[in-house]
């Protein structure tokens, strides 16, 4: 069997959806592959370069905004498609969090978010903060948004005991996350 990138990826991603991260290991990926692991380090040098493969593929299928015409519009789409793609496979929150953006479409994104950004205001020296703490929020958003799909509703109502009645528990993630950007961009144009 030849191995391939895209064999890998695939591998990759059966392991982490039929278990978590701790599962995808170089051993397990090669037991899936029906490899040694020495051979699987012919094609991936790290698991750190597994992760960064994993990501790289994952943000491929994030639809970029064609124009950047208005730059809250742009972000706020791109944000949505960031979150619709990190829903979709198990465990990509911690993927992203533990690879490093130095592959062409991750580049070609970050480059689109600072782009935007300084269409939207943001000075030269602050726009790398700013498109990390959108970054950041995306990620921490969406790993929150997991683990209250997961809550039960009695478990909810026990929330209200801690923080009181009348702070409501909105489930409706999309409506929230919108929410939580408008309130980043609000933000962003502090000096």
């Amino acid at each position: 069997m030849s191995i391939t990138k895209e064999a890998i990826i695939k591998a990759s991603l059966d392991i982490l959806n039929r278990g978590r991260i701790e599962s995808l290991s170089m051993r397990t990926l090669a037991k899936e592959l029906n490899i040694k692991a020495a051979s699987l380090y012919w094609h991936i040098k790290s698991k750190q370069d597994l992760y960064d493969l994993i990501a790289e593929h994952i943000t491929q299928k994030i639809s970029l905004p064609k124009t950047i015409d208005d730059p809250k519009e742009a972000l706020t789409i791109l944000a949505l498609e960031f979150r619709r793609v990190l829903l979709e496979t198990r465990d990509a929150v911690d993927i992203f969090a533990q690879s490093i953006p130095r592959t062409p479409n991750r580049i070609k994104i970050i480059k689109f978010v600072l782009d935007a950004l300084t269409k939207y205001g943001v000075s030269d020296k602050n726009c790398i903060t700013a498109g990390n703490l959108i970054n950041n929020y995306i990620l921490s958003f969406v790993a929150d948004e997991i683990r209250a799909k997961h809550i039960s509703p009695e478990e909810a109502k026990n929330f209200e005991l801690f923080w009181g009645e009348q702070y409501e528990m909105n489930l409706d993630f999309e409506q929230q996350f919108l929410y939580g950007l408008r309130v980043l961009f609000a933000g962003l144009l502090v000096k």
